[in-house]
């Protein structure tokens, strides 16, 4: 398949997941509920969902900045936090998705640097450990409160997910499988093997660092932690908890992490993924609540995003570039 057919078929299934989400909503959702639902909501609640969701953007800017050190690539604090805010900027505010908002912070920290495999490498890196943390966090979740009546539907799937997360990562990062396995010369036979055997090279260095990659866990904890916070106050503030009061947050630690997942998709996805999980499934409220607060999630992300126009307007930050460190092979 040429690289023209591979774009308009991707076009294809982007828009196709589009109208097919949209078109369930439009004919799925009462939308006289839903100006009831917006009309009796809690808005000083929702304000605090806001100020809590503050935070999210600085963790991000440090951990990507940690993990650049790995790489000998050196940016200030404040350079991280601007890279962040024009990536996220990006991704919220106009129609480019999670692959153009970072495709967006790899150029900005690749262009001023020698190593560009690394950085963007890098930004792949952090964003496969947030997508990490997100299905880390709903499985532990499920597994932990197995038997809640909430996670009859999906607590196999999620439980089976998170062990194929695992075994891939052990089989990936183990120093013994790969070779039984030939990795290396499968590989090689691959199209751009010598980029891809440089990524592969730069990725495995992070094994080196266990301290910082464990630190940067930590803060994806974190991070994860205050997003799911947020939705849930912002749940609360429109009669998503049920009768369940705080008893509702563990419903909302194991699901809203599967819905910021969906939001990497078209639009329309999530709110059926919201809809899905924590009306139907979870029986929390009406699926207009669950809409609305897919709607409201994303205007908070949109809000903390915001501040990256200026960075995306005025330039670019700048980073200090360093010797590669040495890379073994595996």
């Amino acid at each position: 398949m040429s690289p023209r057919s591979r774009v308009w078929l991707s076009r294809l299934v982007h828009y196709g997941m589009c109208a097919a989400a949209v078109t369930w909503l439009a004919f799925n959702t009462d939308w006289e509920r839903f100006r009831q639902v917006l009309g009796m909501a809690n808005w000083r609640l929702v304000l605090v969902a806001l100020l809590v969701f503050g935070p999210a953007p600085l963790l991000i800017s440090l951990r990507i900045k940690w993990l650049l050190t790995v790489q000998s690539i050196h940016i200030s604090v404040w350079q991280a936090i601007k890279v962040t805010f024009a990536g996220n900027f990006l991704i919220f505010a106009l129609p480019v998705g999670t692959g153009g908002g970072d495709t967006a912070k790899a150029y900005y920290i690749a262009r001023d640097t020698p190593h560009k495999h690394e950085a963007v490498m890098t930004v792949f890196f952090d964003r496969v450990i947030g997508v990490l943390g997100l299905l880390l966090m709903s499985g532990v979740i499920v597994l932990i409160d197995w038997g809640n009546p909430a996670f009859n539907r999906w607590r196999w799937v999620i439980g089976l997910t998170l062990l194929a997360l695992a075994s891939g990562a052990c089989v990936y990062f183990s120093t013994r499988i790969p070779r039984v396995l030939r990795f290396d010369q499968l590989v090689a036979l691959l199209p751009l093997a010598s980029h891809l055997q440089r990524i592969d090279r730069a990725v495995l260095l992070f094994r080196r660092h266990p301290r910082r990659l464990a630190a940067c866990m930590a803060i994806t904890v974190l991070l994860h932690a205050t997003c799911v916070v947020s939705y849930f106050l912002a749940g609360w503030a429109l009669n998503l908890v049920g009768d369940m009061g705080w008893h509702a947050f563990p419903v909302y630690l194991a699901y809203t992490p599967i819905c910021l997942l969906a939001g990497a998709l078209p639009i329309g996805v999530m709110e059926v993924t919201f809809s899905q999980l924590l009306a139907e499934a979870a029986h929390l409220g009406t699926p207009e609540a669950a809409i609305s607060l897919s709607f409201l999630g994303r205007l908070i992300q949109l809000a903390w995003s915001l501040p990256g126009a200026l960075v995306v307007l005025q330039g670019r930050p700048q980073v200090r570039p360093e010797p590669p460190a040495a890379i073994k092979p595996r």
